[in-house]
């Protein structure tokens, strides 16, 4: 529709571009796809695919750096894949980068209002590795999957492809990696972490012991490599004896103070959303060791990745630390040759009073082949000094004052009243000339979802299209509602239940009560309450119940300036947004208006009284009925909101009534249509002919309907009032 009074102006530009991102080896599983700080696409793929992205609010819209939208293809890199065709139409000859897995952007949207092309990540999955697949998938408490830790030393440890240590199989202790990883497995202890090469492998192999409190190591026994969990898995009488029997030397023995242990533990670890988390645990009885003064540590694991992993892990840790753990270095002989790291053994020692103390194997020298004893470093174990009451402190009671973008909860999708038309598009012939009697317009209104929302977006759809599009961008109104109920009347003093914002609510506006608009003609914030002329424009005045919405809107709406017809079903939905960004198009509630044409259909009747009094109870028991009532014009009443009780306005060409009268028993007595005055009476003997009555018997009540019509548009409201016939 042309006239419009919004112009357009460039803001901007889009920026386009195709992208080849190589990120890893492999991965059996593509999750999700991250685009600077925020997820483009979350999913599962486990195959060569294309992906359908389309986030063009990614990055707050094009009102800031636009989004993402875009055909993506996911490349598993597997031994048959063939060179992507996107590639090569852009570079000609390309490998086909098996054993790679990559993204591929066909010159995507990335970006708006700024050329730099933001940082891609993805969440991946990667837990198979052709050993024991059955326990390959531990699912975390968050219901995440995670893999198995001993899959990921297994791998790392015999792996020729990507910097694994390269052992053939046949150096590997399999039974004790199975013993293990079912063990893990029980204890749904899943690991996600990612190796980039930016520390040795087997440094990354120790920080994954580390997570799993395991040693892996070469056994002196068998020679082949070894893993052995670090844990309350023995039975006290079964275990190995040393004592002056079997200990050559005991080179030292430390004990540290109680005053030394630590009795707090912070454990960081890194959620799916890779942002740093922490945990933190307390020892109670060490608090009150040392009058409440914190002795605190705090550790890494990178590779847990939710919070109830964490806090094991964290308390754990703390179980270890928590008291003054003893240590000890021995040369024993032979006839202990079989202690390995991470097994137990009792140790008396007379000198020192000690007696069956529980200790457990860090290291073990077996020395040269011509050397008799092996020197053992031990400490004490935890497991055998009984539990300890651990605590996790109270959590900050701050709080984030910048809210994540949400719903709306109240929301009105409508169409265009003739009044908001002629304020937006102008009334000239031009405007005009490209109107008819079934173009309408849609329009809406959007509740302040929280106090730091700044705006919102409306973007619509025809019902069933594939895509939504943009259509505006406005601010909220003001919403409150009843405090007390409303019933039919000129001008109406509205009680609220919220405080008035007198910066957006003042006199002289017009505002939506459920339905009915109305006339603000004065505001009393302290009181809270508003006055208002009722049923304006093309609407007539209703009751309302306590807790009716008030819609203080003016100005303050989204508009789809796309012209609409008569039937179109539209969906819409409103994408509201905070500093933290704007809400996705597809977490948006879906709102659906069926159009009738409002803007277009007549006005109706205005200043209706029966028998002289403005909607009466009773007429008296044999009193005819007389209807009198005012035209209404709707080309012409685009100035002021004029009131109900206003005389004649008009009418609009065209312009005639039709009036249904019902009986005392519900029935319709009698249509007249084509009326073009102001005034229809119902004399006593055609009521008794219609309703079959003797004179001078009448209907104790009547209930009249009159409404306007212009060719076939009927007026939106049509009044429906009732009446007594009483003594």
């Amino acid at each position: 529709m042309g006239g419009s009074k919004k112009k357009c102006y460039t803001t901007g530009y889009r920026y386009y571009a195709g992208l080849h991102l190589v990120f890893c080896h492999g991965l059996d599983a593509l999750l999700g796809i991250r685009v600077g700080e925020k997820w483009a696409w979350t999913g599962s793929v486990g195959g060569n695919t294309s992906i359908s992205i389309y986030q063009p609010n990614l990055f707050g819209g094009e009102e800031r750096e636009g989004g993402v939208a875009g055909t993506v293809d996911a490349c598993f890199g597997g031994p048959y894949q063939l060179r992507n065709d996107y590639l090569q139409s852009v570079l000609g000859t390309v490998p086909a980068f098996r054993g790679l897995f990559a993204l591929i952007a066909r010159k995507c949207m990335l970006s708006a209002n700024n050329p730099y092309v933001k940082e891609w990540s993805i969440l991946g999955r990667r837990t198979r590795i052709g050993w024991r697949d059955d326990l390959a998938d531990i699912v975390d408490d968050d219901g995440q999957i995670g893999m198995n830790p001993a899959h990921i030393l297994l791998e790392a440890l015999t792996n020729t492809s990507w910097g694994g240590l390269g052992y053939p199989m046949a150096d590997i202790d399999l039974a004790s990696f199975q013993t293990a990883a079912n063990l893990l497995a029980a204890e749904r202890f899943g690991l996600s972490l990612l190796w980039a090469k930016n520390s040795t492998i087997e440094d990354f192999i120790g920080i994954v012991c580390d997570h799993i409190d395991a040693k892996c190591y070469f056994s002196h026994v068998t020679g082949l490599l070894k893993l052995k969990l670090i844990r309350n898995d023995y039975n006290l009488g079964a275990l190995p004896v040393l004592n002056e029997s079997n200990v050559i030397e005991l080179v030292d023995f430390t004990a540290p103070s109680a005053g030394e242990a630590v009795n707090q533990v912070t454990a960081n670890w890194v959620d799916r959303d890779n942002q740093p988390q922490s945990v933190t645990v307390q020892d109670i009885a060490g608090l009150a060791r040392t009058d409440g003064q914190v002795n605190s540590t705090t550790l890494e694991f990178v590779g847990i990745a939710s919070a109830s992993l964490a806090a094991r892990v964290a308390s754990r840790e703390l179980q270890q630390l928590c008291m003054p753990i003893a240590s000890a270095t021995l040369t024993v002989n032979r006839t202990r040759s079989q202690l390995e790291p991470g097994d137990c053994f009792a140790f008396s020692w007379g000198p020192l009073g000690i007696e069956n103390m529980i200790m457990r194997v860090d290291t073990v020298e077996i020395g040269e082949l011509t050397e008799s004893p092996l020197r053992i470093t031990a400490v004490r174990d935890v497991y055998g000094l009984g539990a300890v009451a651990l605590t996790t402190p109270e959590s900050s009671q701050w709080t984030d004052p910048i809210s994540d973008p949400a719903a709306a909860r109240y929301r009105q999708v409508v169409e265009l009243t003739w009044w908001q038309f002629v304020l937006e598009f102008g009334e000239t012939e031009a405007v005009l000339a490209e109107l008819d009697d079934d173009s309408t317009l849609v329009q809406c209104y959007c509740g302040r979802p929280s106090p730091d929302a700044i705006n919102y977006e409306l973007w619509t759809r025809n019902a069933g299209a594939a895509e939504w599009v943009l259509r505006d961008t406005d601010s909220f109104p003001w919403v409150g509602s009843l405090a007390v109920a409303a019933v039919p009347e000129i001008e109406t003093v509205l009680s609220l239940m919220e405080p008035i914002d007198a910066n957006l609510v003042k006199p002289g506006q017009y505002a939506d009560l459920d339905g009915e608009l109305v006339a603000i003609v004065a505001v009393d914030a302290i009181a809270g309450t508003l006055t208002v002329d009722r049923g304006v424009l093309d609407t007539i005045p209703k009751a309302h119940a306590v807790g009716a919405r008030l819609w203080c809107h003016q100005g303050l709406y989204g508009l789809d300036q796309t012209g609409r017809t008569v039937g179109e079903v539209v969906e819409a939905r409103l994408l509201p947004s905070t500093a933290k960004g704007r809400l996705a198009l597809t977490a948006a509630p879906t709102d659906t208006v069926t159009l009738m044409g409002r803007m277009m259909r007549p006005y109706p009747p205005g200043n209706v009284k029966i028998n002289g009094a403005r909607w009466p109870e009773s007429i008296g028991a044999t009193a005819e009925l007389a209807l009198t009532w005012a035209h209404r014009d709707r080309t012409m009443q685009t100035v002021a909101l004029n009131r109900q009780d206003e005389g004649d306005i008009g009418p609009e060409a065209g312009m005639t009534y039709t009036l249904r009268i019902y009986g005392e028993t519900g029935t319709l007595l009698r249509t007249v249509t084509g009326i073009t005055s102001t005034s229809y009476t119902y004399p006593a003997a055609t009521e008794q002919a219609d309703s079959g009555f003797q004179a001078p018997r009448l209907n104790t009540g009547l209930r009249i309907e009159l409404e306007s019509h212009r060719g076939t548009l009927v007026s939106l409201d049509k009044w429906n009032l009732s009446v007594a016939r009483a003594t």
